[in-house]
């Protein structure tokens, strides 16, 4: 009786402490998530005529950068994003480019905590945008 009474208390204990890191996980305010634009999509506007209130923010090295970056990108580093993403114009639509998108989903989760809105990530980022050229 003493291990069945047991076995209850510590399933009940388990699916407590997964069901709080499920929260955790889904709790994020919906507002900060970055959504992600695909690489055919931003092909299409930027063939279409990207609008002029639209940044596309290049996230890697300079090298990478000299060596290849998409149409009208401008470069910001990740390691200097925090601080330089001052110019950019919050009233603008920002498109941010990495590697393979991570460091842009952090960076767009950072300016969305600064108040900018109109934030995109480019979903697989260049190695995407490579295997779709």
């Amino acid at each position: 009786m003493k291990k069945v009474f047991f076995s209850v208390i510590l399933i009940s204990l388990l699916s407590l402490i997964i069901a709080g890191c499920a929260n955790q996980n889904t709790s994020n305010n919906s507002s900060n998530q970055v959504k992600s634009i695909s690489v055919a999509e931003l092909k299409k506007q930027l063939n279409d005529g990207i609008a002029n209130n639209t940044l596309i923010v290049d996230l890697r090295e300079p090298v990478l950068y000299n060596n290849e970056h998409i149409p009208g990108a401008i470069l910001i580093p990740f390691a200097d994003f925090e601080k330089q993403y001052t110019q950019l114009d919050k009233n603008k639509r920002i498109i941010l480019v990495c590697h393979t998108g991570p460091m842009g989903d952090a960076s767009g989760q950072f300016l969305k905590s600064k108040g900018y809105e109109q934030v995109l990530n480019l979903d697989g980022g260049m190695q995407a945008w490579d295997k779709k050229s």
